[in-house]
């Protein structure tokens, strides 16, 4: 699965920033799969380089709605610890605000 996760952000990078119908697209994808299971989640996050990371930023919001795991919203701490010249602050507060 960290391939496939791999090959949708690749592809989601290479869009052009004003390519909402696409974008869109690639959000969705991201956001079934990453929503599927806590911890294969995790696993996966914990494996992308900065650049995956910020563009996976994108849907925190949703798959923490989705998943409502403190073990999830903790690994995006740790994200942010481990990519701290990438700003994805804003992205874990608005997950923050999912968490039930």
């Amino acid at each position: 699965m960290l391939d496939k996760v791999k090959k949708i952000l690749t592809e989601r990078i290479l869009l052009d920033s004003e390519d909402y119908y696409n974008i869109e697209k690639y959000r969705e994808k991201l956001i079934k799969i990453l929503s599927l299971d806590k911890e294969i989640t995790i696993n996966i996050l914990q494996q992308l380089n900065k650049v995956q990371v910020l563009y996976a930023s994108e849907v925190f919001e949703e798959i923490s709605a989705n998943l409502n795991s403190y073990d999830y919203f903790n690994c995006l701490i740790l994200l942010e610890k481990k990519f701290p010249d990438i700003n994805i602050k804003i992205s874990i507060e608005e997950a923050k605000k999912f968490m039930h």
